[in-house]
């Protein structure tokens, strides 16, 4: 019996050995599968944050604006006699290359992909339907590459009696479109996809996010011609009230302005824009981008701020871009590269290769014209005529492109303007009170 008592402890030794062996080796691959688990939590964990971050950059929303495009049919216009001389003598559009400047613009959107592209009016020369059909075809092209057009209209777009096509040393009535015609012929461009609709006027709300959403105002059709009517803005203020409480910003477009941003103010300011800014204070509107006047300036006032962007057809022919992170809204214009274009699509024009040089040219050319009609009938002293037209040209272009920090003040000429008190001297004079400063680049946070 002791021999066996022995030989079963032994036994029994063994059995606890190896229990505590088999034990350690399930122990150890428990722990490491435990370790593999934590380390797939990590990828999943950063996996999941680079997913956030992704997310958290999609949520960026671009615009792209552009404003007074004064878009004319190729078959309203010959290019005679009449209609050149109608351009030369107006203020520096480029209608001779419309057709080109608008296919470069909308080149422009097709690369830069945005998530909107805002027509803030005025989108024809004359309001002419032939104008605005030919147009249409051109802005399917953008919404066909999914990208939403959203257009307002401008005072040269409906019920226009200078809808006109132009032949030779004349021209002839055509036809123009109602409010109603305008709406059907444009509903493809924001107005059958809105958020929301206004039933007194073509205004209406973009939904571009749950977080960020337009508002379009208009104050072209109606009853009242740039009055925006006791029904809009009861209809504002309630699509204002809806955004808030869905915790959605709202950006604020419309051709007309809201603020002052010249001396031409009689059919350019809203005429009840207190009501507008009242509203758009109270619910935190960010902007108002607008046009009309052609130049390229920002203006800010009580707080708020408004921003025209200048003709698209006026050189430096800009339009602007426009982000939204969530916190800050960055607005940077940029010129349509047209030269570029031409010399990619093997174009024999001198002034489309060379067309900033050009647009630049013709702009100042009528700026001359302006100056010296004034001057050649009240400038005794006829050695400062060529000085002072070159002031007035340099300022005026200056002023139009909004940089009028590239040139100089030239306080002796701007004298000599004033001694003459003409109603270009009261012009120049505005601008002279104008800051020094670039209205090509805004940020709001």
């Amino acid at each position: 019996m002791g021999e066996k008592g022995g030989l079963y402890k032994i036994q029994a030794g063994f059995l606890v050995v190896s229990l505590f062996l088999i034990i350690l080796l399930l122990f150890g691959q428990r722990l490491r599968r435990d370790e593999a688990a934590g380390q797939k939590t990590m990828q999943e964990t950063e996996q999941e944050a680079e997913t956030v971050t992704k997310a958290e950059a999609e949520e960026e929303i671009c615009l792209m604006v552009a404003s007074d495009l004064h878009y004319i049919s190729p078959e309203l216009t010959d290019h005679g006699h009449y209609f050149t001389a109608m351009i030369e003598s107006a203020d520096g559009k480029t209608m001779e290359y419309c057709e080109e400047v608008l296919d470069v613009f909308t080149v422009t959107v097709l690369q830069n992909k945005p998530d909107a592209v805002v027509l803030t009016g005025d989108l024809t020369f004359n309001g002419a339907k032939k104008s605005h059909e030919d147009l249409v075809k051109k802005l399917f092209a953008i919404e066909e590459a999914g990208i939403p057009v959203l257009v307002l209209s401008g005072n040269h777009d409906l019920n226009s009696r200078n809808a006109a096509n132009f032949v030779g040393d004349s021209y002839e009535r055509v036809e123009g479109i109602t409010e109603e015609e305008f709406m059907e012929l444009y509903g493809s461009f924001g107005f059958e996809e809105a958020y929301a609709r206004d039933k007194a006027s073509g205004s209406y709300i973009w939904e571009c996010s749950p977080k960020l959403r337009l508002l379009l105002l208009d104050v072209n059709g109606g009853e009242v011609y740039n009055s925006v009517s006791d029904e809009t803005l009861r209809w504002m203020e309630e699509e204002l009230q809806d955004a808030k409480e869905a915790g959605a910003a709202v950006i604020a477009f419309s051709h007309q302005n809201l603020l002052r941003h010249s001396m031409f103010t009689d059919g350019y300011i809203i005429k009840n824009a207190a009501h507008v800014l009242r509203l758009y204070k109270e619910y935190g509107v960010i902007a108002n981008f607008s046009g009309h006047l052609h130049i390229q300036h920002i203006e800010q006032k009580d707080g708020f701020t408004e921003v025209t962007t200048s003709s698209l057809q006026i050189a430096p022919t800009q339009y602007a871009d426009i982000t939204w992170d969530g916190e800050k809204l960055e607005y940077q214009t940029a010129s349509v590269d047209v030269a570029d274009w031409a010399r990619k699509q093997n174009v024999a024009s001198n002034n489309l290769k060379s067309f900033d040089e050009y647009a630049k040219k013709f702009f100042c050319q009528t700026a001359y014209w302006q100056a010296y009609e004034t001057l050649i009938y009240c400038l005794e002293d006829e050695t400062l005529l060529e000085p002072l037209i070159r002031y007035y040209m340099e300022q005026n272009y200056a002023y139009f492109s909004g940089r009028l920090d590239l040139i100089e003040q030239e306080e002796d000429l701007l004298k000599e303007w004033r001694n003459l008190g003409v109603r270009t001297s009261v012009y120049l004079d505005s601008i002279a009170r104008e800051e020094r400063v670039s209205q090509n680049h805004l940020v709001i946070e």
